[in-house]
């Protein structure tokens, strides 16, 4: 990963021709004092580029910011700024990172790379869940007329997903097919693994689909007066576990790909999705069913044996996912929000045992007992037919 920043970072600006010419071509000899010595501005750029790519990260950013507190000529000030929002990218402080590249984006927006600064800025403030910023971002790019096709799909991706989380799950939905035809139009990952920007595009697809499902609400399943289930109960269940199958499909697209911290995003929503739907289904009250403690128990060993395999999904989805970041060394927050996630899920299935334990029935006697319900009801709905 730090190679590749490195390699971008380099050749960034390389492929602008309105950019900065090398560090030996800049004739400014302002005196700039650092901690060792004093020194002259193309001298300590040119330091701070040997930092970067030897990978003295920590170096680079204290040269690198030297540079800016001196208030560089305009001819480096671009490369600066991208250069710096690599470094503060390789040291993992993406905030940072991403306020170098808007610098750079706001102040030199002809430049080639600025497309690429705000084309990073994509994966940043989708890693930072900073939905806002992110929406500005694409609407930044999409504005832009040097982008490639990726860089298309990108700039919907951004803005889908921005509207996705934010709400406007319909205006969503338009950005992210935009992205997806572009993305089928040039067979982007037909073969081998999903590129970033693909990646990016089945992550919002997925978002999409997961916002606009969860907002089917199971909580109103009761009956007025608790009289009973809402004969709507099984529709809503049924209409979620479709939404999330589709989700799934498209969380599981976003996970094919080469960009470690999109296939880490995705899984773990993929497992809080299962997740949810397993609490909201557990919070229901047996209202509408129990009218005494032995039909509460009932209802409870019912409810939570038949569900339970949606825990178990999450906790699958989880460990594969933690399994990949394990191999890759993934040391992000999404990482840890995974472990905890997954240590959360793992304490209610071990609470859910230990109550149903207790009930007068044994789990297999529970199961029996649903399969027998099930059959009943297949053969009373086929009759009807």
């Amino acid at each position: 990963m730090r190679k590749w920043l490195v390699a971008l970072a380099l050749a960034a600006p390389a492929c602008a021709s309105t950019l900065a010419p090398p560090p030996a071509h800049v004739a400014v000899s302002t005196q700039i004092v650092t901690r060792d010595r004093d020194t002259t501005e193309p001298e300590l750029f040119a330091r701070a580029e040997r930092e970067m790519r030897d990978e003295d990260w920590t170096d680079a950013k204290r040269d690198f910011e030297l540079l800016l507190q001196s208030d560089p000529s305009p001819s480096i000030l671009p490369t600066v700024l991208f250069d710096l929002g690599t470094t503060y990218e390789a040291l993992g402080d993406r905030p940072l990172a991403a306020a170098a590249y808007h610098r750079l984006a706001d102040k030199f927006p002809a430049l080639a790379s600025s497309r690429i600064a705000l084309v990073r800025c994509v994966w940043l403030h989708s890693f930072l869940e900073e939905w806002k910023p992110l929406g500005d971002t694409g609407e930044a790019l999409l504005a832009r007329a040097d982008l490639d096709p990726l860089d298309q799909m990108a700039a919907l991706a951004a803005r889908g997903l921005s509207r996705a989380e934010l709400g406007q799950t319909d205006l969503a939905l338009v950005d992210v097919e935009k992205g997806i035809d572009i993305l089928e139009e040039h067979r982007f990952g037909m073969v081998g693994k999903l590129p970033p920007a693909g990646a990016a595009l089945k992550f919002a697809l997925a978002e999409t689909r997961r916002v606009a499902t969860e907002r089917i609400a199971l909580q109103p399943a009761i009956g007025a007066g608790g009289a009973g289930w809402g004969a709507d109960f099984v529709a809503k269940v049924s209409a979620r576990c479709a939404g999330l199958l589709e989700a799934q499909r498209a969380y599981a697209d976003a996970m094919r790909t080469t960009d470690p911290h999109f296939a880490m995003m995705a899984g773990y929503r993929l497992g809080a999705m299962y997740e949810k739907l397993h609490a909201e289904l557990m919070s229901i009250p047996p209202d509408g069913f129990a009218k005494n403690e032995h039909q509460r128990q009932i209802f409870y060993g019912i409810m939570h044996v038949r569900y339970r395999a949606l825990l178990d999904k999450a906790l699958i989805m989880l460990n594969a996912t933690l399994d990949v970041a394990d191999k890759l060394g993934d040391k992000s927050p999404w990482v840890d929000r995974g472990r905890a996630a997954k240590a959360a899920m793992e304490k209610d299935l071990a609470d859910e045992k230990a109550t149903i334990a207790k009930l007068p029935w044994t789990e297999a006697e529970i199961e029996k007992a649903l399969r027998i319900m099930q059959d009943k009801a297949e053969k009373e709905a086929s009759s009807k037919h």
